[in-house]
């Protein structure tokens, strides 16, 4: 079978990239005891912390509800480093039945014959292009066919401080800005930096308004510069991928002339001295920076670490002021060779086709998040119940991230606990939404561009020699991706 040899040579590879295959191999443990009249689903998934809790909770609601009726207990088990495991135990003939993966994996997954096409299942159970929003139900598919079904997807937005904006509206009115919304274009965000970035009397910066970043700090989508001047990642009639076009060089050139206007070595010295962005130091909630690219997640951290920021959220800006879209998400696989695809799937449907459910926390007192949350009013803030959500929706909810759904349930939105979540809705919606390209070696595509980033971020490059660089190593990793697929009768991408 060609997708087994393609396995084999991914494996050849993995072998000498993970040092503890041994311990990979024997893969994650039980999360605990089944009833003995069961069919036992085993799900691998990422989520630590609310993310992983919030699908805990979810589960146990299906065991003791649907699975009780059918006969299915699924046994949720976190795990790291999941994508590898996933395939290595699929190759072993021991596949989990569920595995929580990223989208990029979809490609990189069906092209190994490591996945279980979906087309059949899901529309029979109505999920299909006409229910699922488009940038999201494509993300889960390769060469035509279905692999995935989204489980909790994002787009960025910027997520930006209207006190500080309040702060120093004289300033940005004086600079033609205006502190009453954000800025539209990258000129403008340019702009708006500019003045509210302050420094010490040592001359040191301490405030920025905004961070471009590398992937180890604040801006982990270093990738999207292009997209944001209009370009695209991949060219469909061509099969190729494209980051020296020009929009690619002004994205970038962006990018270089922002940390220039502040001073090279400046900010990246700043941006060596900020804290993880995972606490109650991330810099947006202490107040050094004005403005910072994120998703819908990120409304949750401020919630959890800075509750008194007054702040809004807004399309991403562009080169031209264009609603441009960049989404991404949470999947749900079934691997081939699963155990108990039927019942598997059987907890997928339910995901999307339940009856709005809640979910109680099982605890003495109310919990919120799960049971209550605060809604805003003309006379302050006011505790409501959470409504009844499809499970699906429910989980999305938990997680502050819009949903899949092209008809959501009239609460989602409505009582949502993300302030920005219609911002995060449309631009998922918009016909300018972008996602990463399908193709199987995306990883290894990222790693040459990351390289040619950093050196464009550090200023030790010129912006198109170093993409025009990046561009011819990219070529060579497709042909080699192009061949090694030809050779077993596949096509790339």
């Amino acid at each position: 079978m060609t997708g087994v040899r393609g396995i084999i040579q991914w494996l050849i590879g993995a072998a000498m990239l993970v040092p503890a295959l041994g311990l990979v191999l024997l893969g994650p443990s039980s999360s605990g005891t089944a009833p003995p009249d069961r069919v036992v689903v085993t799900y691998w998934e990422k989520w630590t912390d609310f993310e992983g809790e919030a699908m805990r909770r979810l589960v146990a609601k299906f065991n003791d509800t649907v699975g009780r009726n059918k006969g299915i207990y699924v046994d949720y088990v976190v795990t790291t480093q999941i994508d590898i495991k996933t395939l290595i135990a699929t190759v072993a003939a021991d596949a989990p039945d569920l595995a929580g993966l990223w989208p990029h994996n979809v490609s990189s997954f069906a092209a190994k014959a490591a996945l279980q096409p979906l087309d059949a299942r899901a529309e029979a159970a109505g999920i299909n292009a006409d229910t699922v929003i488009p940038v999201y139900y494509e993300q889960c598919r390769y060469h035509g066919s279905l692999y995935a079904v989204p489980l909790t997807p994002w787009s960025l937005a910027l997520y930006y401080n209207k006190g500080l904006f309040r702060e120093h509206a004289a300033e940005l009115a004086a600079a033609g800005c205006d502190a009453d919304r954000p800025p539209r274009t990258l000129a403008e965000l340019a702009a708006y930096s500019r003045i509210l970035h302050r420094r010490s009397p040592t001359g040191e910066i301490e405030r920025l308004g905004f961070l471009p970043g590398i992937p180890e700090t604040v801006g982990w989508y270093w990738l999207t510069w292009g997209l944001w001047c209009g370009g695209s990642f991949f060219d469909p009639a061509s099969g190729t991928i494209r980051v020296d076009s020009e929009p690619y060089v002004r994205g970038y050139e962006w990018v270089r002339n922002y940390a220039l206007q502040f001073g090279q070595a400046d900010v990246l010295r700043f941006e060596s001295s900020l804290a993880n962005f995972n606490s109650p130091d991330n810099p947006f909630m202490i107040g050094r920076l004005a403005m910072v690219q994120q998703g819908p997640w990120f409304a949750n951290m401020i919630r959890q670490y800075a509750p008194e920021i007054d702040y809004g959220v807004a399309p991403f800006p562009t080169e031209d002021g264009s609603p441009i879209a960049y989404c991404g998400q949470d999947v749900l696989v079934i691997p081939r060779g699963a155990r108990h695809a039927d019942e598997a799937w059987a907890f997928v449907e339910w995901l999307y086709t339940s009856e709005p459910i809640t979910v109680p926390s099982g605890r003495p007192e109310p919990e919120p998040g799960y049971e209550y949350y605060w809604a805003k009013t003309p006379s302050g803030r006011e505790r409501r119940p959470m409504p009844p959500l499809r499970p699906v929706e429910w989980l999305c909810w938990i997680h502050y991230k819009n949903g899949p759904l092209v008809r959501p349930s009239p609460d989602f939105l409505a009582t949502h606990p993300n302030p920005g979540v219609q911002i995060h809705d449309q631009l998922a919606r918009s016909p300018l939404a972008r996602t990463e390209p399908p193709v199987p070696n995306w990883t290894e595509v990222l790693e040459e561009f990351m390289a040619a980033y950093r050196d464009i971020w550090a200023g030790r490059s010129d912006v198109r020699q170093r993409l025009q660089k990046c561009q011819g190593r990219i070529d060579a990793l497709v042909a080699q991706a192009r061949s090694n697929q030809q050779r077993y009768g596949e096509v790339y991408p």
